[in-house]
């Protein structure tokens, strides 16, 4: 219950470290004396009043006047209290002339004669805020008081320092105050004539208006001592229905405490009667102001009411008889700001619980018939009905149409509460007890566990359920003398016989719920229990033999069982599923169930006709699967044969160009070969000639020319290797000749056939994508100067102490670029403007491959090479071809 929270660190504010002055003490000694040096607690509104008014904090008023409570009595031992409180407390004691002992006026005793009880005005206390200790509980009981005076509406308003509680009951005359109202511990209810005066004929004009039959909600007439755990005033208005007077009485129930040898009926209460009130639209009923609250009530506390409310009402026995509304003016404007209708304190109280769960999730009700012989009880599974059996009452205490409402709170269906609540369950509290209609306390408070549902959980953790996965609700139709509450109103139930048989009740109805749960609901695989998800057919064949046993027990009348039975069986047409008709119809039997027994025969029926149906289909099905597959074969079968046709082809036409491998030759090609190299031959001879007859004329000559001619005998050396490889591998009879075709084509087949088997020693050549049937580039070019080049930028990546060369290409519009990139040692930025030129290298080369690279490209017309020397590691010559 929400009371004054303290602030961690202690509350402050301007004053806060700075002396009280004398007014401040002269008025909160004018408040010690008000409240007799009593209720000094930070939970006393006056306190908090008071200092509002000084701008102090409450805590610091609450201080000060334990201040003049240790000096007064003298009893307590403090002596650090302000010097001030002595010197104001003489001036005030002087004032109200009080006795020696401060405090109160001794009364000197009455001698009296005869033997008899007496009763002292402290009876009050006792019977006020000494039993009803809580402040909700208090107004539990206001409000249960108007439910037993047949009101409809109650209104609970919250005013500053003051609460009102205004019903439309039938309300009180003269009589009706002294003879009932004022007589303490006095019940009419109790006496069964509390209505007798509607029972009459005379008065059957009002009977439409009230319910002189409905029982009662409180039977021990001490209820209405709730104002005084509240509020130290009260003032009551009254008026009978079917009266034209309006009472008003007053009440101060501190006078009641001011000497405990005041007899409690000398006292005197302040009254007075009229034909109206100040009240508007208050035609009959009763309206209590209770003002000078014993206890702060803030917003939290308010809502936490109203929350605590909603639980006191049983939902399904009173919910269209009564309502009880809250009125704040000062909490209109927090309830504009909030979004979530539990967040808000006006309006109705709502009690909507049990009805948002019924869908969602699994519940049970068991109930005494009305003629008290059966015990009748309902199971359903998220909306659908498992079964109803009725079976003999044991219970001789319990009275007929009391119930017991159980749901399983699975995990969804605790989401879902919490969504709709705004707490937990297990904050919100499990198995509730309503007598009569109203709630017994302390029955599904939080960790509350009245039958010890817990404890037995301990001991078979998979096999019962625990206050956790549980709420609910025992519903007590009558509030007979075997179920009474404990006068302090919060101690639930009086021991008795019919308490035994409720504890037993509960735990058989209890059973009941978990044999469903236990055995079907938790173990399957990945239940969620949301009102979406369909049993699969493990769950259902469960479902079907559990209710088939339920039905086959001694002592227990199957009266209905589910529709979706029958679709649990039909829904999947399986052959292993028939035995379930026989199942069924044993069920069906139990219940006596004619039109049930001809629906599932007929469902059988059908149902083999299905499988048989289904079978056929399925042979068929297998059988055109077969032809299928044979035809897909074939299919495949002709694809590959023309895929190998059209490769054949294109081997062919490859081979036109460049053959992987000519194993005979005919003779014109050969002595073509032949007379090439003749060429090349003659010239590196004549070459030879030349030097070799100036040296023996021992002419002197000149390094340039020297130089010059070892050129050009290299580049006719590279020849007659060139063609000495195409004389085993190539089918070119003019090698030396332009020629038109796919330099693609070529290049990749040269390297494939030529260099890749004679260089793999030395360098993993990669060719990523030359080989692609996707592009070709047709351009004119001599087949001798592509070899060329490529054995020399080859030779030249090996020098480089390459390990690996990787050659692909790109189609720029009207250029091909074939890129030779290598993970070499590269070439230093600052010469790769020499490497071309004559004699120059990086490695332990000549100097002259790259030389006879640049030469032949620029003989040509549609040929062009590039560095990129931006690589990680190694080099990339580009290598671009003109259509």
């Amino acid at each position: 219950m929400a009371k004054y929270e303290r602030i961690p660190g202690g509350e402050k504010n301007d004053l806060t470290g700075q002396p009280f002055n004398k007014k401040e003490l002269e008025k909160i000694c004018e408040l010690y004396i008000e409240i007799d040096g009593k209720g000094i607690h930070e939970n006393n509104p006056k306190i908090h009043i008071l200092a509002n008014e000084l701008n102090r904090t409450v805590r610091s008023v609450e201080n000060q006047l334990l201040g003049f409570r240790a000096y007064v009595t003298n009893k307590s031992g403090r002596k650090n209290y302000n010097s001030l409180i002595p010197e104001i407390w003489e001036e005030k004691n002087s004032e109200i002339k009080l006795s020696p002992e401060k405090n109160r006026i001794i009364k000197e005793r009455e001698l009296f004669d005869e033997f008899k009880f007496r009763i002292s005005s402290q009876l009050k206390t006792i019977l006020g805020k000494n039993l009803i200790t809580d402040d909700f509980v208090a107004v539990f009981e206001l409000v249960k008081n108007s439910f037993d005076a047949h009101a409809k509406k109650v209104k609970i308003i919250f005013d500053q320092d003051k609460i009102t509680i205004w019903d439309d009951g039938k309300g009180m005359n003269r009589r009706d105050i002294i003879d009932k109202w004022l007589f303490i511990a006095y019940s009419a209810k109790n006496e069964g004539i509390e209505d007798v005066e509607f029972e009459e004929d005379k008065n059957k004009s009002y009977r439409d208006r009230i319910n002189p039959n409905r029982s009662y909600a409180g039977q021990k007439g001490i209820g209405r001592m709730g104002s005084d755990r509240l509020g130290s005033t009260l003032e009551m208005t009254t008026k009978k229905i079917n009266d034209s007077i309006y009472w008003n009485l007053k009440f101060d129930w501190d006078e009641y405490e001011n000497d405990a040898l005041d007899e409690f009926g000398d006292i005197e209460i302040k009254y007075s009667n009229a034909n109206s009130t100040k009240f508007k639209n208050f035609e009959n009923g009763l309206i209590l102001e209770i003002s000078n609250l014993r206890n702060v009530w803030p917003r939290k506390k308010i809502l936490d009411l109203k929350r605590s409310l909603a639980k006191l009402i049983n939902p399904f026995t009173l919910q269209n008889e009564f309502s009880i509304d809250f009125i704040s003016q000062r909490e209109l404007k927090k309830d504009l700001e909030s979004a979530n209708s539990i967040d808000i304190v006006n309006g109705e109280v709502k009690n909507f619980v049990f009805e948002a769960l019924n869908i969602a999730t699994t519940q049970i009700k068991v109930s005494i018939t009305e003629d008290e012989d059966f015990i009748e009880t309902t199971l359903i599974d998220r909306g659908s009905l498992i079964y109803k059996i009725k079976e003999s009452n044991k219970y001789k205490h319990i009275p007929s149409k009391s119930n017991i409402l159980l749901f399983y709170l699975n995990t969804h269906a605790k989401s879902s509460f919490t969504k709709t609540m705004g707490i937990t369950s297990a904050e919100f509290g499990s198995i509730f007890l309503f007598n009569n209609g109203f709630r017994v306390l302390p029955f599904g408070e939080p960790n509350n566990d009245p039958f010890n549902i817990n404890e037995r959980k301990a001991q078979g953790y998979a096999r019962f359920l625990g206050t956790r996965e549980l709420i609910g609700q025992v519903s007590i139709s009558e509030n007979t003398e075997q179920f009474q509450e404990t006068s302090s109103r919060d101690g639930g139930l009086l021991n008795s016989p019919g308490t035994e048989e409720l504890r037993d009740f509960f735990i058989e109805s209890l059973k009941k719920l978990e044999s469903f749960v236990a055995p079907i609901l938790w173990k399957i695989s990945k239940r969620v229990g949301d009102n979406q998800e369909t049993l699969d057919l493990t769950a259902k064949n469960q479902v079907l033999d559990f209710v088939k046993n339920i039905a086959g027990k001694k002592n227990i009348q199957l009266i209905e069982y589910s529709d979706e039975l029958i679709n649990y069986i039909t829904e999947n047409v399986e052959e292993q599923n028939l035995p379930q008709f026989d199942t069924l119809r044993e069920i069906a039997i139990r219940a006596n169930d004619k039109k049930g027994l001809l629906i599932i025969d007929n469902q059988e029926n059908d149902y083999k006709k299905e499988i048989k149906r289904r079978k056929e289909a399925e042979k068929k099905a297998i059988d055109e699967e077969n032809r299928r597959k044979e035809a897909e074969k074939k299919a495949i079968d002709e694809e590959n044969k023309r895929k190998e046709a059209e490769s054949s082809l294109k081997e062919k036409e490859s081979q036109n160009l460049f053959l992987k491998s000519v194993k005979s030759q005919e003779l014109d090609e050969i002595v073509s070969f032949m007379h090439s190299i003749g060429i090349s031959a003659d010239i590196l001879n004549n070459y030879i000639s030349g030097l070799h007859k100036r040296i023996n004329r021992r002419e002197k000559i000149p390094n340039e020319v020297i130089g010059n001619k070892l050129r050009q005998m290299s580049l006719e050396n590279r020849k007659i290797l060139a063609i000495s490889q195409f004389a085993t591998k190539a089918n070119f009879k003019l090698y030396a000749e332009e020629v038109e075709g796919d330099v693609l084509e070529f290049i990749h087949e040269y390297l494939k056939n030529i260099v890749i088997p004679i260089r793999s020693e030395d360098i993993e050549i990669i060719s990523n994508n030359l080989n692609s049937n996707q592009n070709s580039f047709i351009c004119t070019f001599k087949p001798i100067e592509i070899t060329i080049i490529i054995d020399n930028l080859v030779s030249n990546s090996i020098r480089a102490k390459s390990t690996r060369m990787t050659v692909d290409y790109e189609i720029i519009k009207e250029n091909l670029n074939v890129n030779f990139r290598d993970d070499g040692i590269g070439i230093p930025e600052e010469s790769v403007k020499n490497i071309f030129d004559l004699g120059f290298t990086t490695t332990s080369g000549s100097g002259l491959g790259l030389f006879h690279v640049n030469s032949i490209i620029e003989s040509s017309e549609n040929m062009n090479i590039t560095v990129n020397n931006k690589i990680k590691k190694g080099v990339e010559l580009i290598l671009t071809f003109k259509k």
